[in-house]
């Protein structure tokens, strides 16, 4: 049994909208610290870590740990019906039911919970030699400049400098960032030069939950995956996502 309750459900709105970007159906994770899912994308080659701490909620209650796996979709749907008012989150058998409160007014959705496999989900264990907190709004703009000539996007990083490149059939495109004085990189940290491409569909759907006014942490090493991060409210995302690898 568990009973979830947030007086300002649009904070969980987005959170779901971020995962859906990514997966359509996921498997929540319900535990007294908070909710927490894992997942990998139907192609297996990106994975989003999503948590949110009991404390992000009004209330929150469990008895025992607990899996719950739904429709992302389907539950973004239902959330976008809340306006304003109380959200409560509770299991109903094999259900859950989405209720809102406003003032005198109520309603109820029930949801189906749904049976999910079971994967290996565990965090990759990479060790990257750079380090970069950018502004969520500049690296959005650069992946939608590289979407307009490639469908992959190669990351270089050396000393202050970030670049992004990229090679299409009609034109190439090139952006370069320079930690500095502008704001778009907040911090960057080089060990060593590296150099990995990606394909630019999957980093549109990572970085499209991230507020413009937010930041983004890159964690990059040369053709190894890139690992994302950033928080919507109380929610933080962990996104991997594996390199495409040339071989010359």
């Amino acid at each position: 049994m568990f009973k979830i309750e947030m007086d300002k459900p649009e904070e969980f709105k987005s959170a779901v909208d971020a995962l859906g970007n990514l997966i359509d159906e996921g498997t929540f994770s319900i535990r007294k610290e908070g909710l927490g899912l894992h997942a990998l994308d139907p192609s297996q080659i990106a994975m989003v870590i999503f948590s949110m701490p009991s404390g992000a909620f009004s209330a929150f209650e469990v008895d025992g740990p607990q899996s719950v796996g739904l429709n992302l979709d389907n539950l973004g749907k239902i959330l976008s019906r809340g306006k304003g008012g109380k959200l409560s989150l509770f299991d109903d058998e094999n259900r859950v039911v989405v209720q809102f409160e406003s003032g005198n007014s109520k309603k109820s959705f029930k949801v189906p919970i749904i049976e999910l496999a079971a994967g290996v989900e565990r965090e990759p264990k990479v060790e990257h030699d750079a380090h970069i907190v950018m502004s969520a709004s500049a690296l959005k703009d650069a992946v939608r400049d590289i979407a307009l000539v490639s469908s992959h996007i190669t990351f270089e990083a050396k000393g202050k400098k970030l670049r992004m490149v990229a090679t299409g059939d009609s034109a190439d495109a090139e952006i370069e960032y320079e930690h500095g004085d502008d704001g778009c990189i907040k911090r960057m940290e080089v060990k060593s030069p590296v150099k990995a491409t990606f394909p630019v569909q999957y980093l549109e759907d990572m970085v499209k939950g991230a507020s413009d006014t937010s930041d983004v942490e890159i964690g990059l090493r040369t053709n190894a995956p890139i690992k994302l991060k950033y928080d919507v409210g109380n929610a933080r995302f962990l996104y991997y996502l594996a390199p495409r690898i040339d071989l010359e």
